[in-house]
């Protein structure tokens, strides 16, 4: 898809409610098992940062009374956090010098900055019915974008692979009106909203086969010019979310921070909505 200007980074925190499960799921990713998983997600967690060793040792086991035994098992825990666990995570891209302090400080931000967000998407397609309801089509050269415009009825196979620099359309088949927001998270990880935006301003849906970009839209088709996994979340709802940066969206195709897709996770959570979930490789 088309690159999006719109970038500004900020600092970003795992909320306190959902970073066990983050952690735990980042420790399956990393493939560390027991006791190893235990050690990185005592030693993340926001309430034991201030923590020592011989504090991570406890917490990892409270039963051990004797001091001797705790020093013992805090050295082994701070040894294998240092050679084991430090090491896995640099296989992973974390970048740090040998002999750094308190490297589980820079970890857990440099987890917060680079994971959190593909975490948060997972979660939502997780959430998201995979449906024939919703699928891309491929705007052949010798197809007039009108007539395009003109079909009421679905395609049966969408694509699940375009070749490079293809133009495709995206196809809802609503059985009910709704307000849509699109989310598509492009093959380098980033995530855009394409409703509301210059390519479908109009975020009311009726009961019918749907087309974006929208005929109002300056362009016909998206473009796939990134190789890799074009993902696709429609987000549906009785109403449009109240989410502030949907007005900055609508006059241009805006890129999320993380701060936005936390929101929209915690959205969906709490309120009536439905998620549809389509994806296409380009080779």
């Amino acid at each position: 898809m088309e690159a999006f200007n719109i970038r500004v980074i900020e600092a970003m925190e795992i909320p306190e409610q959902h970073e066990a499960d983050f952690l735990r799921d980042i420790a399956d990713k990393l493939g560390l098992q027991f006791p190893h998983d235990s050690i990185f997600t005592e030693r993340l967690a926001k309430d034991n940062l201030d923590f020592d060793w011989l504090g991570i040792a406890k917490s990892l086991n409270p039963n051990v009374t004797e001091e001797e035994e705790r020093l013992k098992l805090a050295e082994n825990t701070r040894k294998t956090w240092s050679k084991e666990i430090c090491n896995t995570l640099k296989q992973w891209g974390f970048s740090y010098k040998k002999g750094d302090k308190k490297l589980w400080l820079s970890a857990r931000q440099w987890l917060a900055q680079t994971q959190y967000g593909s975490w948060l998407w997972e979660q939502l397609s997780q959430q998201s019915q995979r449906t024939q309801q919703m699928g891309f089509i491929e705007a052949p050269e010798t197809l007039a974008v009108a007539n395009l415009g003109a079909r009421r009825e679905p395609s049966k196979d969408y694509k699940d692979q375009v070749g490079l620099n293809s133009e495709v359309i995206l196809e809802i088949n609503l059985t009910a009106a709704a307000h849509l927001t699109l989310l598509e998270r492009e093959p380098n990880g980033t995530v855009v909203c394409l409703c509301p935006s210059e390519y479908a301003p109009n975020t009311l849906l009726s009961r019918n086969i749907e087309k974006i970009p929208q005929e109002s839209a300056p362009y016909p088709t998206f473009a796939a010019t990134e190789l890799g996994q074009e993902q696709w979340i429609a987000l549906l709802t009785p109403q449009s979310p109240p989410f502030q940066w949907l007005k900055q969206s609508r006059w241009e195709a805006m890129e999320l921070q993380l701060l936005h897709l936390q929101e929209v996770f915690e959205y969906v959570k709490t309120n009536q909505a439905r998620l549809l979930y389509t994806e296409y490789e380009v080779v």
